[in-house]
């Protein structure tokens, strides 16, 4: 959301000799004022976070166990890669005024995704792209959808959320598989606080299913390529 600030315009005023004075309007900033003039009266947004499923009680037995991922930066659809909280009603693009997730939607979707990852204990280590730590895979991610939709005549939005998961061995860049997720979680009411929650429960439900996907097609990679050898 921009914010537009409005300041003093220039005034002219005719003196007796027909000159124009331009009078300016200055404020002086500085440590003992008390106020700014491009102060702005809004409040300050609230800042919207979600937490990620129940941690696994058990590590997993699985041959993705042993295995050792990375999760990319995603790709983020236009409009999306934002902190503000995307709206869709018909074809129109727009933004919840004064609610903003914690970071931005890229950096929102790859956190929550690892923390996903990690405490589902499928994997011996979870860490991101850019940690450049040692991994067998890479997944990664495109966030096609990632916004609240009104549908016609509805008072109360859904959260849509997709992601694109594509499995990359490391030691090649072959890739092993495209797993295409996603949910619709519609909010209790057409409240910031249900929305944020509709979202929570949509995040949920796809890390789950992409982490599941991707521990058994890792998994059956590695089997492979202990048959191969």
């Amino acid at each position: 959301m921009t914010k537009r600030i409005t300041g003093y315009a220039p005034q002219a005023a005719r003196g007796r000799s027909g000159r124009f004075t331009i009078v300016v309007l200055a404020a002086l900033l500085s440590a003992g004022c008390g106020g700014s003039l491009f102060q702005s009266e809004l409040p300050a947004p609230t800042r919207y976070v979600i937490a990620a499923p129940p941690p696994a009680t058990t590590p997993s037995t699985t041959i993705a166990a042993a295995v050792d991922i990375a999760i990319g930066r995603p790709d983020v659809a236009p409009g999306l890669d934002t902190d503000a909280i995307a709206t869709i009603r018909g074809h129109e693009l727009d933004y919840y005024r004064g609610a903003l997730w914690r970071g931005t939607v890229l950096e929102t979707v790859q956190d929550f995704l690892v923390i996903t990852f990690q405490d589902q204990k499928l994997f011996r280590s979870v860490a991101t792209e850019q940690a450049r730590v040692s991994s067998d895979y890479l997944l990664d991610v495109e966030v096609r959808d990632f916004q609240a939709e009104y549908a016609n005549g509805s008072s109360a939005p859904v959260a849509h959320v997709t992601l694109i998961g594509r499995l990359v061995r490391i030691r090649d860049r072959n890739l092993i598989e495209v797993m295409p997720v996603t949910a619709s979680q519609p909010a209790r009411e057409n409240r910031l606080s249900a929305v944020a929650a509709a979202f929570e429960n949509a995040m949920r439900e796809v890390s789950l299913d992409l982490a599941r996907r991707t521990a058994e097609r890792a998994g059956q990679d590695q089997s492979a390529a202990s048959a191969n050898e």
